[in-house]
């Protein structure tokens, strides 16, 4: 995680726009080393997922809505895919869509 922020923070070409870093589990390690650097770097924004980081009330308050656009087959994510070693070539791609880094 260290090496792939630090590159990231890095190789951005408009610092002042915000990078997201969404930690989904702990496959990697149960901790992560931050480079200070990085911190100071870039609009860097971390975001943790799973169980605790939404409260129960407030995924129960949107379960009927998310269960009706899965229904109705409206659900869709614009987004593709990437193995972790392909960062730097879809790093430098123009496409819009979102891109996840998998390992």
């Amino acid at each position: 995680m260290a090496s792939a922020i630090a590159a990231m923070v890095v190789n951005h070409a408009d610092r002042g726009k915000p990078l997201t870093w969404i930690e989904i589990g702990s496959v990697a390690g149960g901790d992560a080393a931050i480079p200070s650097a990085a911190l100071r770097a870039a609009r860097l924004q971390f975001v943790g997922s799973g169980q605790g980081s939404v409260p129960t009330r407030d995924i129960l308050a949107e379960l009927p809505a998310i269960a009706g656009v899965i229904t109705r087959g409206a659900f869709r994510i614009d987004g593709r895919t990437v193995p972790l070693a392909d960062v730097e070539a879809a790093w430098n791609e123009t496409a819009t869509q979102r891109i996840v880094f998998a390992p």
